[in-house]
């Protein structure tokens, strides 16, 4: 039944409500305070507290409710077309130039000096500058002096952050315009380089990437930034979150597609008495070698060079985990998953660690927009997408009709440590 108090209203007392708790959780734990200010902390510790977390998300949302009333249907409109876009080029010109590093961490410095240090004109500098600091990336707080906030701060220090900005600018932006083309020259093609990427860069994503290598490296410090978010995936919580400790002693776990093998890692550390393979493809060998002797599991975590579209050669292992399958159509997922099927014994399982797309409207919005952007990257870059229960549930029962979804741990949102267990 809808309330009869006026939505502003009762936004501003959840405002009120959940701002509380969070300075309550704030003092009693002697965190330093969020503000604006040059030394203001990088990054909120919210997340080891429930109720904390708790209001931190309900807070984000209802402000972000708030200030799209308040703005209304035109106004937010015009801003969303106009404000986003020209923020992103003003950061792409800061980094580019590296003006956050030549800021320095304590006090400020004028625009003839910031100028003369990056090599970017004096009289475009400002204009930049005053756009970022617009959106709180740096602080004018006098005529013709800039100093950081703790969200330029982030990009002054963290190669992670500085990758973001790229990434979405170099990129995204160049491939997202392209969606109308790919939608008109592709529209129910299942292939991998059918995508808006290759459109506006003429290459497949990873294609470009082998001849770019230097954009690879700032892909994977992206990637990395990505997976150290708060809401983000965490090898850690694959290794806690499903009973792995009730499988018996020396059981082979396949990581399908691993990489060097982190995942694999993860687990071996937490539960000792399991056996991994991790198969990928051969350039990744040395790399996993190093990786396994470097967290001290070389004596558990072995590397197999594999294509993953091949007969599967670990035949009845305990587990076959993947967590690849986001990058691919459901027609190359069906073609990954029916050597497993057919490798699996009577007591195998697959198990897929992804993000679980929820229904329209069962989690916050602001929550949500997250993960439909994850969704259309992955349609940009590779012709594939983040799948709904119901779209898991298709996708198995394409592969085998014995295949069904045994259990799942983790709920819909933007953890890909969600772990969907499959058995025959």
């Amino acid at each position: 039944m809808a309330s009869n108090d006026p939505l502003l209203s009762r936004l501003a007392e959840a405002i009120s409500r959940n701002t509380k708790i969070l300075v309550d959780h704030v003092k009693r734990n002697g965190l330093p305070q969020p503000s604006f200010e040059p030394d203001g902390p990088l990054r909120t510790r919210f997340e080891s507290d429930d109720a904390a977390s708790a209001a931190r998300l309900a807070l984000i949302e209802a402000t972000k409710e708030l200030h799209i009333l308040a703005l209304g249907p035109e106004e937010t409109t015009r801003f969303f077309c106009f404000n986003e876009i020209y923020l992103l080029g003003a950061m792409q010109v800061l980094c580019h130039f590296k003006v956050p590093q030549n800021v320095p961490d304590v006090g400020e410095i004028s625009f003839h000096e910031l100028s003369s240090r990056t090599g970017l004109s004096e009289a475009l500098l400002p204009r930049f500058l005053r756009m970022a600091a617009a959106n709180y990336y740096f602080s004018e707080l006098r005529p013709g002096f800039v100093c950081h906030t703790p969200w330029s701060r982030t990009l002054a220090h963290d190669e992670g952050m500085q990758a973001c900005v790229w990434f979405r600018y170099a990129e995204m932006l160049p491939a997202v315009s392209k969606f109308v083309d790919m939608v008109k020259e592709f529209p129910d093609s299942p292939e991998p380089q059918d995508t808006a990427f290759r459109i506006a860069f003429g290459d497949s994503f990873f294609g470009y990437k082998e001849k770019h290598p230097e954009h690879m490296l700032k892909f994977g410090q992206f990637v990395s930034a990505f997976a150290s978010g708060e809401t983000a995936d965490s090898a850690d919580s694959i290794a806690k979150a499903y009973p792995w400790d009730r499988l018996p002693e020396g059981s082979l776990i396949v990581d399908v597609g691993g990489g060097a093998g982190h995942i694999s890692a993860a687990i071996s550390r937490e539960h000792p008495h399991l056996r991994f393979q991790v198969q990928d493809i051969a350039d990744l060998q040395e790399a996993s070698t190093s990786l396994a002797k470097h967290q001290g599991v070389s004596d558990r975590v072995s590397f197999t060079p594999h294509n993953f579209f091949d007969a599967q050669p670990a035949q009845g292992a305990a587990v076959y985990f993947l967590r690849i399958l986001h990058g691919w159509s459901d027609v190359y997922c069906r073609r990954i998953l029916k050597p497993i099927t057919d490798a699996m014994g009577p007591n195998s399982r697959i198990v897929i660690s992804d993000i679980i797309q929820p229904q329209a409207n069962t989690i916050p919005k602001t929550q949500e927009a997250r993960v439909r952007a994850v969704d259309l990257t992955m349609l940009s870059m590779f012709n594939s997408k983040e799948r709904s229960y119901e779209d898991w549930e298709r996708l198995i029962a394409g592969v085998d009709s014995r295949l069904r979804i045994t259990s799942v741990v983790g709920r819909p949102g933007m953890r890909r440590d969600n772990l969907i267990e499959v058995q025959l």
